[in-house]
């Protein structure tokens, strides 16, 4: 009895041992847990080192890239040009090759990185232009009283059907008169002074003046012509006869008096089927209005008056007598018309608008975009100086050394900017990891075998659809910066061939696309040589090498033949901005021991001086359209007369 109370006895003391226990236990917990949310928590565990095989493998795979690219640049194909090249590792920074990455060269259309990342920064990514109508508020019965004003800011990707909505916003609001003009206005949104007409504000792409010319019922008759769209703001000046031999007929179009103005000269067989000629508008903000006015007839708006230009006026009351005076009472004042946006239109949002940029190579989207940026932070209206003047102040803030790049414009036309191929590729780099401007930057890139101006240029390739670049060809230069590369191994690159000729350009793409693929092989850490499948065909590019004609075009197309529909669209050389530090790039001139100069190649001064030579004194309409007809008389044949 005794012996069996004492189990009993014990076993209630170890319950309540251990409940003793647990509740110490509670306890520390309970205090462990105050004391770890008071202490801050350990930082992370160090990496440990790579086992020295991996160190060695690393150190392979890089030293095969760097004999692959040097055997490259050394080779047939790029040995005696001028080349400039950076690799790096986007991760650790590392540079995998160099050549002379420290010489100014020119980007071609890779300087569009530059001013696409500047408007990013600037703007941010939910940055679109817009385009306005604003007028006086309808009535009860829909009538608009007076003018109405289409104004843009610089959208570079308005287009035609983007008016035709417009009009229908007005046509769904009830509007259904306007008992004014549609008028075009000059000045970008937000400011009062008019910039240059290169730049307008309001301009559709892609938007031609049709010209139709067929000959007349008779020998000696003025041919037929109409214009399309038509308009009372077009005006036909038709001196062209219809003849039973063969002729020329002669196209210009001007503008004159707030009017475009189509000059029609020589002549037309009888018997022949009729020509289509297509000319681009000289006055890109009133053919915008002239497109609106047509556009708001098909929705159902009567426009009484013509289309026309926007003549800024002082905002004053103006004093009309409400009726006859009669008395020496003051006279009543009747209020200006409370003016409203009546429609308009956003763009796609800035990253939507830069990948046609980059992707597509668009100059002139370049170009608006850039200027539009130096005119959303200096005011005014947009310029190539303001636009300058906000990329250098954005790339140096983002690190780059001022004295590695010269920007004369956002597009790469003209010959005339440098960077090194160390300051892209390091660019690319720091754009990569900034995780403002990195997501949209990528996105905007040609693909590979894919999209843009590379889809058939890696197409079949190691790197195909695993490398993002920009593209850059003018005449004798070749450009391609980038990433490549697979899962965590991304390299960043810039290269730049300059001094090549003719046929040689296929040559130049495809060893670019041997050395991306080198690139591509390292970042897949293999170390086998390159094989055939490096040096695939880099296919037809998309960007043509002859990107320097759309500011090197002729200005005037006296007395062409139609065969020539579309000549080139005539842009100003950019000026220079006054806060630019005076920085003379250096010309890099050939590696020793290779070819010499080309004698035709200028320097880098000389085609500075020659972009920035000024115009001569621009022609009036009159004086182009007498100029053709003497033009047209002096190549005319002479017709001897029949002897009797």
């Amino acid at each position: 009895m005794t012996r069996a109370v004492a189990v009993t006895l014990t076993a209630v003391g170890a319950t309540a041992l251990m409940g003793a226990v647990h509740a110490l236990d509670s306890k520390r917990s309970a205090t462990q847990a105050e004391a770890a949310a008071r202490t801050p928590p350990p930082p992370p565990p160090t990496t440990r080192p790579d086992p020295p095989f991996a160190r060695v493998a690393d150190a392979e795979r890089a030293q095969r890239l760097q004999q692959t690219l040097s055997s490259l640049i050394n080779g047939p194909v790029l040995g005696r040009l001028r080349v400039g090249m950076r690799v790096m590792d986007v991760s650790s920074g590392k540079v995998l090759f160099g050549k002379s990455e420290d010489s100014l060269m020119d980007p071609a259309s890779n300087q569009k990185v530059l001013a696409t990342v500047t408007a990013l920064l600037r703007l941010g990514g939910s940055w679109q232009f817009r385009t306005e109508l604003s007028g006086p508020a309808p009535d009860a019965e829909g009538t608009v009283a007076g003018d109405v004003v289409l104004r843009g800011n610089g959208d570079p990707s308005l287009r035609k059907v983007d008016l035709e909505e417009m009009a229908s916003q007005l046509a769904a609001r009830g509007v259904n008169k306007i008992t004014g003009a549609i008028l075009a206005d000059a000045r970008r949104i937000g400011a009062d002074e008019v910039g240059t007409a290169e730049r307008a504000p309001l301009r559709v792409i892609r938007a031609t003046l049709d010209i139709r010319v067929r000959p007349g019922d008779h020998e000696g008759a003025p041919p037929v012509v109409t214009v399309r769209p038509p308009s009372d703001a077009l005006v036909i000046d038709n001196r062209a006869r219809t003849t039973r031999g063969r002729g020329k007929v002669g196209v210009i179009v001007g503008t004159a008096g707030g009017k475009i103005r189509v000059a029609i000269s020589g002549k037309i067989a009888l018997h022949h089927p009729g020509l289509m000629v297509r000319r681009t508008p000289p006055n890109p903000p009133l053919y915008g209005a002239i497109l609106f006015r047509t556009a708001l007839q098909q929705a159902g708006v009567q426009v009484r008056a013509p289309a026309g230009l926007y003549t800024p006026k002082p905002h004053e009351m103006r004093r009309t007598a409400a009726g006859a005076r009669t008395s020496d009472a003051p006279l009543a004042l009747e209020p200006l018309p409370r003016i409203i946006t009546l429609a308009s239109h956003d763009s796609d949002p800035l990253p939507i608008l830069m990948r046609r940029i980059n992707k597509d190579s668009d100059n002139e989207g370049a170009e608006r975009l850039l200027e539009t940026v130096g005119a959303e932070i200096y005011g005014g209206p947009a310029s190539a100086t303001k636009g300058i003047r906000a990329l250098r102040e954005a790339i140096t803030e983002l690190g780059l050394p001022p004295r590695e790049y010269v920007p004369v414009n956002g597009s790469g036309l003209g010959h005339a900017n440098r960077i090194t191929a160390e300051a892209m590729a390091d660019l690319l780099r720091r754009l990569f990891l900034d995780p403002r401007l990195g997501p949209d930057m990528l996105q905007s890139l040609s693909v590979g075998g894919v999209d843009g101006t590379t889809r058939n240029r890696f197409r079949g390739s190691p790197a195909a659809a695993h490398v993002r670049a920009k593209t850059g060809t003018l005449q004798g230069k070749s450009c391609l910066a980038g990433y490549v590369g697979d899962g965590s191994d991304i390299l960043a690159f810039s290269i730049m061939v300059q001094g090549l000729r003719g046929r040689a350009l296929a040559s130049v793409r495809q060893a670019q696309v041997t050395a991306v693929n080198a690139m591509m092989r390292y970042a897949r850490g293999s170390m086998t040589p390159a094989g055939l499948d490096d040096a695939v065909n880099a296919g037809v590019d998309f960007e043509t090498g002859e990107e320097v004609s759309d500011i090197e075009g002729e200005t005037e197309e006296s007395m062409t033949d139609v065969a020539n529909l579309e000549p080139p669209v005539v842009e100003d050389a950019p000026v220079l901005p006054r806060a630019a530090p005076a920085v003379r790039p250096a010309v890099a001139h050939p590696t020793p021991g290779r070819a010499g100069k080309d004698p035709k190649e200028e320097s880098f001064e000389e085609v500075v001086r020659k972009a920035f030579k000024p115009p001569p004194p621009e022609e009036s309409f009159d004086q182009k359209v007498e100029k053709a007809f003497r033009d047209f008389e002096s190549r005319a044949p002479k017709v001897k007369p029949k002897a009797k």
